[in-house]
């Protein structure tokens, strides 16, 4: 569950006072040196390089989990608790400053439309819709926003959402559950990323909770899969914050050494935090020392799939919104992390409820993304070319909603270019994608909108394509059929998706969506349906 950037949580809770509160032990002060290097055209890039703070976490907790044949129920108090934050309204200042497009141009051309006849650039190998018999009735066990990810090893996949987690032994064939809101404690809220590391074979699953953030993983392997469960705990206090800042649309990441998560926080101050555990430290359960940062001037770190030595993560929030983009790195062998700013190609950037508008021009179709924003959603690292990708607002060039994707050289981090995906039929949001040991880049986005009577529901599709280049063939595999719900009195779709690449195949993704079924939020049939696929 996402928030805008700034706004003050100063009302929510009071800071996590649970066992094994790590102890912050600042090692430095925050200051930058300039590391200069050379764009393409041999102008300067002009790096800076930050000293990151250090801290001690206690040894993790065990516990083992219930496995349900069907999610266990939410309590109604902890219903009411769960859409209350769903609707909490916003007021904040937005950080950077937002500019006006410059001479909207369409970076490449549209995407084919979803009903015409096609040969997709991806291939759905399996689609597993998760049981409608165990969620029908939708917020019963599970939200209208999704937020869904997950990741597999062999037949055992894992997968998270709002406001489930459950599991499948033998690829996608059936489902059995876990509840989050007992497994590590009380005060379970939503935010869930999991992902499985080949080197530890450990599936890791971060959650939110009302104070804290847990940081989880166990075996995926044999029978009891999924079930033996090591977890840390961590509360702002962890990053260096004032006890009381609420965390928030979290990220996690897997690299040869460390599993590094990211954060945004509101309270007195606002950004977003970063940190990494090492891995086998946490794999162990044992106790260890990890490296933090936080940051007021950029609002949400995307991480970007495929680093292995250096961690590559950005922001295109938090200076001139809309023209410019910041490209973080953090190298494993170092304590100091570096970013660059650079100036890219000019689009519309938007926050929530700033006029964009997903829906059909009918109008049967409501606009799905009103409540979305324009904050970094997708971030890949391949072949020497790191990616980006976001939201953007619909303009003289585009006119539904798109995704902008952008790319840097990882030898000198210099900006290579944009390209858009985009429709003239209707909007293209919420992508993300990873790499494959192919050449090949492989995505997950939600689709909606349309013109002259053909109206298009919100659904999910999938998209491959290489390093610095858009496809626009995509494969529309799962159509809506209804609108989604409203929160805070605001048309919300959801706030991301994942894909990975899979663990399997090296030539597949594995990743996860989902779609309205049974007709409009609010009627008794409509329930959202999750996907877990695999495409190639």
């Amino acid at each position: 569950m996402s928030h805008q950037w700034n706004f003050n949580h100063g009302h929510r809770r009071a800071a996590y006072a649970g066992v094994g509160v790590l102890a912050v032990l600042a090692t430095a002060v925050l200051g930058s040196r300039v590391m200069p290097g050379n764009d393409t055209a041999g102008n300067a890039v002009v790096g800076h390089s930050v000293p990151s703070l250090s801290a001690h976490a206690e040894a993790g907790h065990k516990v083992a989990a219930k496995v349900y044949r069907k999610p266990p129920p939410i309590s109604a108090e902890d219903r009411e608790r769960l859409q209350e934050e769903m609707n909490e309204e916003e007021d904040g200042v937005v950080k950077g400053h937002i500019v006006p497009v410059h001479h909207p141009q369409v970076l490449n051309r549209g995407a084919v439309s979803p009903g015409s006849v096609q040969n997709a650039a991806t291939t759905i190998v399996r689609d597993s819709a998760i049981p409608a018999s165990g969620i029908k009735g939708g917020t019963g066990y599970e939200s209208f926003v999704q937020e869904p990810s997950t990741d597999a090893f062999k037949t055992h996949i894992f997968q998270t959402g709002n406001w489930y987690a459950t599991r499948s032994l033998n690829n996608g064939a059936t489902w059995s559950y876990l509840d989050p809101f007992t497994l590590f404690g009380s005060g379970f809220c939503c935010d869930q990323v999991t992902r499985f590391d080949k080197l530890t074979q450990k599936q890791f699953w971060l959650l939110q909770y009302d104070d804290h953030l847990v940081v989880a993983n166990a075996s995926s392997a044999g029978a009891t899969g999924f079930t033996n469960w090591c977890y840390y705990e961590f509360d702002a206090t962890s990053f260096g914050l004032p006890a009381g800042t609420a965390l928030d649309y979290n990220d996690m990441l897997t690299t040869n050494s460390f599993i590094t998560i990211s954060t945004n926080f509101f309270g007195s101050t606002s950004g977003s935090a970063m940190a990494r555990f090492p891995k086998a430290a946490m794999s162990s359960c044992a106790g260890f020392d990890y490296n933090y940062f936080s940051r007021t001037d950029s609002f949400t770190f995307k991480l970007a799939q495929g680093s292995s030595d250096t961690v590559y993560f950005g922001s295109n929030w938090g200076q001139a919104n809309g023209s410019s983009f910041r490209l973080y790195w953090w190298p494993e062998n170092s304590g100091s992390y570096g970013y660059v700013d650079a100036s890219i190609a000019s689009y519309a950037f938007y926050t929530r409820n700033s006029g964009q508008n997903c829906g059909s021009t009918d109008g049967v179709v409501t606009n799905w993304c009103q409540f979305a924003d324009s904050r970094v959603l997708g971030a890949y690292r391949h072949g020497g070319v790191i990616g980006f990708s976001f939201n953007a607002k619909q303009d003289g060039a585009h006119p539904f909603p798109y995704t902008r994707v952008v790319w840097f050289r990882e030898s000198d981090k210099a900006y290579l270019g944009s390209g858009d995906l985009w429709g003239s039929w209707g909007a293209i949001q919420f992508m993300t994608f990873a790499p494959n040991a192919t050449s090949r880049i492989g995505g997950v986005f939600a689709w909606g909108g349309g013109t002259g009577g053909a109206d298009y529901y919100p659904g999910a599709a999938t998209y491959a394509t290489t390093v610095t280049s858009i496809a626009t063939d995509p494969n529309y595999f799962l159509w809506g059929e209804g609108n989604t719900c409203t929160y805070g009195g605001l048309y919300r779709w959801g706030d991301y998706l994942t894909v990975r690449g899979s663990k399997n195949n090296t030539t597949r993704w594995i990743g996860s969506a989902f779609a309205m079924k049974g007709g409009n939020c609010g009627s008794g049939s409509a329930f959202p349906e999750p996907h877990n696929i695999v495409f190639s």
